[in-house]
């Protein structure tokens, strides 16, 4: 009856804050029978009913104080591995934590170097470890983490782990953007409005590289026009970004970008439209504020110089060659991966 009482007090809840496994239920069995059996037993017969059947009634001897308190001192002290929770500190740079064994609903997540309290024993196969959010037990990945008992010469972990960390995991983000140029227009001619301001997307994928440098593919669709004058451009290229704040939620950098420009138009009303080509080159800065781990915004802004090569206008209108120069600031939205 007394073990009958200690498992009902020790009997596990699946949402506790505390991990307790069978083996510490076990232990204590295993300690009070060694006791129970040093203290002796015995037994008192009573009659049951007409039927005059015997049974037999297990009676304890008092416990001696001395003797409760080594086997108290025995548990909090001497086996310190009793207890089902244990320290663990996080390997990987995100690791995930996962609402359910299956890992199939993420929560959320615990940056490198991070020290949890982790249930002892791995779910789901040897794949998580529980954890406590909030109150309520959650999971994370057993790779993602190291344990004070974990043995050194696990070779599963130390394989995975060291494969993990030799395969490159790219990571980037693509953004889509409006953006406004207001430039000035140098083509040695004398033309009524100088002042062109121009209205264009841009489709922006990057990779982010280590040491806070980030590759840039851009594409850019503009156009302008003044009067009868009209100036179109498609713009493709490449560019570089330095991170010059790299938070959470945060980003701020510093880009540059060399842009060819495989297609561009000039026109003069509905009298003639020439083609041409050229390139554009330039630098600013960009700030990116994240909504959350994927969803963010872009605010970018820098100085450009964009260059066409000769068109040939027919008679009686004169061969041009303009280049414009002036500030870009853009907006838009990113999605990062």
């Amino acid at each position: 009856q007394l073990l009958g009482t200690m498992k009902k007090k020790l009997s596990l809840s699946a949402r506790g804050r505390n991990f307790y496994s069978s083996f510490f239920l076990g232990r204590v069995k295993l300690i009070l029978s060694v006791f129970i059996l040093q203290q002796g037993l015995t037994f008192q017969t009573k009659k049951v009913g007409k039927l005059m059947v015997k049974s037999h009634t297990l009676r304890i001897q008092r416990v001696h104080r001395i003797l409760a308190i080594y086997l108290l001192f025995s548990i909090c002290f001497l086996c310190p591995d009793l207890w089902a929770s244990q320290e663990a500190m996080v390997l990987a740079d995100r690791a995930v934590i996962y609402s359910d064994r299956e890992m199939t609903s993420p929560i959320g997540y615990v940056s490198r170097g991070k020290k949890l309290i982790v249930g002892e024993i791995p779910r789901n196969k040897a794949q998580v470890y529980p954890i406590v959010v909030s109150g309520k037990v959650a999971y994370i990945r057993v790779n993602d983490v190291t344990t004070e008992r974990e043995s050194m010469d696990s070779t599963r972990l130390t394989a995975e782990r060291f494969q993990k960390s030799t395969v490159p995991v790219i990571s980037g983000k693509f953004a889509v953007s409006y953006y406004a140029f207001n430039s000035t227009i140098d083509i040695g001619e004398d033309i009524e409005d100088d002042g062109f301001f121009w209205h264009g997307v841009s489709l922006k994928g990057e990779v982010f590289m280590k040491n806070r440098f980030d590759f840039q593919v851009i594409t850019n669709w503009m156009q302008t026009q003044e009067k009868d004058l009209k100036f179109r451009a498609f713009e493709i290229g490449v560019g570089g970004a330095l991170r010059l704040i790299d938070a959470r939620r945060f980003l701020l950098r510093l880009e540059a970008q060399l842009l060819a420009i495989p297609y561009s138009s000039y026109a003069v009303g509905e009298k003639f439209r020439v083609n041409s080509y050229g390139y554009s080159a330039g630098a600013g800065a960009t700030t990116t504020i994240l909504f959350n781990e994927n969803w963010g915004m872009d605010l970018s802004a820098g100085v450009y110089r964009t260059a066409m090569f000769s068109f040939k206008a027919p008679d009686p209108f004169e061969e041009i060659k303009p280049s414009f120069t002036g500030i870009r600031m853009g907006a838009g939205i990113n999605y990062t991966y």
